[in-house]
C-alpha cells in the first residue's frame, strides 16, 4: 500500500530583530521575538527506490529541484544515522522565497521532524531524541532549530539560543511581500553602513513587545518599496503594530479583530503577495499519513 507522510512547515515572523555586536568569527549576535504563522508549506514523503523531487507547479513559488534545504536535510539526516532510505518528495510551496519569512529553514526543519518520526517508527532503529535533530538542524542554518520547535520563542546569540515564550493570542496578522527577493548576506553587508546612524522613529508596541528591526534601513536601501509598504500600513485604521520581518522584504501588520483587516488587494493595487490569518504553535507530532496526495502535482 502506498502511504504518503505529510508535515506542515510554517512561516516564521520576526516581531522584532535586534542586531548586536559582531563576534570574532564575523557573525552578528542577535535578539529576536518570533512566532509562527498559519501560512504553511506542505511537504510529503513516500518511500521509494530513488530520491525524486516534485513541486506543485500551480503555485507562484518554486525552489531549485536539485539544490534546496529539503534535500540537504535528508542527506544530512542520512549522514548522521546511516539510514539509507530513499524518498519521493512532494512540495506544496506557499511561503514566498527570499522574503524574510524563513521558508527554506522551515522546509528543512519540517523535513527533519518528519524523518525523525519515520526513523523512530522503525523497530530496528534506536529512538532518536529531539536534541539530535536540533543538532542536525543547526548544521543546516541558524534558523532551523527554532523552526523545528515552531512555537512562540525568544532567540539570542547567533539565533540558536532558544527560550520558550508566550505572546498575545487572538490577534490577526497580515503580510505583504512586495515581490522582491533579498539576500540575507547582502542586507547584513549593508548593515555596516547604517549601524551607527541615529535613526529616530516612533516606538511601536505589540502589547509589551517592542516592534523593531535593526535591518530595516539596509533592507530599504536595497528595496525602497519596503518603505512605501510601511507608510501604507501605518495609515491603516485600528492597526496595532506593523514592521518588517527578518532581513526583508516582507512587511507585516497586526490588528485585534478580523473586521479590522482592510482591503489589502485594493491598498496595494493587487501587485503583491498578500496573506492574512493568525499565528499558531505547532507540535512535533504534526506528521499525518494519507493514501493519496492532497494536491495534484
Amino acid at each position: 500500500m502506498t502511504v504518503y507522510y505529510k508535515i506542515s512547515a510554517p512561516a516564521k515572523l520576526n516581531l522584532n530583530l535586534f542586531v548586536k555586536a559582531k563576534s570574532e568569527n564575523g557573525l552578528h549576535f542577535l535578539e529576536s521575538d518570533i512566532c509562527f504563522l498559519e501560512l504553511i508549506d506542505k511537504i510529503y514523503l513516500k518511500f521509494s527506490q530513488d530520491d525524486t523531487f516534485h513541486q506543485n507547479k500551480k503555485n507562484s513559488f518554486l525552489i531549485n529541484p536539485k539544490k534546496n534545504l529539503i534535500l540537504q536535510a535528508i542527506n544530512q539526516f542520512r549522514f548522521h544515522t546511516n539510514w539509507d532510505k530513499k524518498f519521493e518528495i512532494y512540495v506544496d510551496k506557499n511561503i514566498p522565497i527570499g522574503s524574510g519569512l524563513g521558508g527554506g529553514s522551515a522546509n528543512a526543519a519540517a523535513t527533519l521532524v518528519l524523518l525523525r518520526t519515520l526513523f523512530n517508527k522503525n523497530k530496528n532503529n534506536s529512538k532518536m531524541p529531539i536534541s539530535k535533530i536540533l543538532q542536525i538542524g543547526s548544521e543546516l542554518g541558524s534558523d532551523v532549530p527554532s523552526c523545528i520547535i515552531s512555537k512562540d520563542l525568544r532567540l539570542s546569540g547567533y539565533g540558536k539560543e532558544i527560550k520558550r515564550k508566550k505572546f498575545p493570542s487572538n490577534y490577526y496578522f497580515f503580510i505583504i511581500y512586495p515581490n522582491i527577493e533579498l539576500s540575507t548576506k547582502s542586507v547584513f553587508q549593508h548593515y555596516s553602513v547604517f549601524k551607527n546612524l541615529n535613526h529616530k522613529s516612533k516606538k511601536i508596541l505589540f502589547e509589551n513587545i517592542i516592534i523593531h528591526n535593526s535591518l530595516l534601513l539596509p533592507a530599504t536601501s536595497l528595496a525602497p518599496k519596503i518603505k512605501d509598504v510601511l507608510i501604507i500600513l501605518r495609515k491603516i485604521p485600528n492597526i496595532v503594530a506593523y514592521g518588517m520581518t527578518g532581513s526583508g522584504s516582507t512587511c507585516f501588520g497586526i490588528v485585534k479583530c478580523s473586521k479590522d483587516i482592510p482591503n489589502l488587494g485594493k491598498l496595494f493595487n493587487n501587485e503583491y503577495f498578500i496573506w492574512f490569518g493568525q499565528k499558531a504553535n505547532f507540535n512535533l507530532n504534526r506528521v499525518s499519513f494519507s493514501k493519496v496526495l492532497e494536491n495534484k502535482f
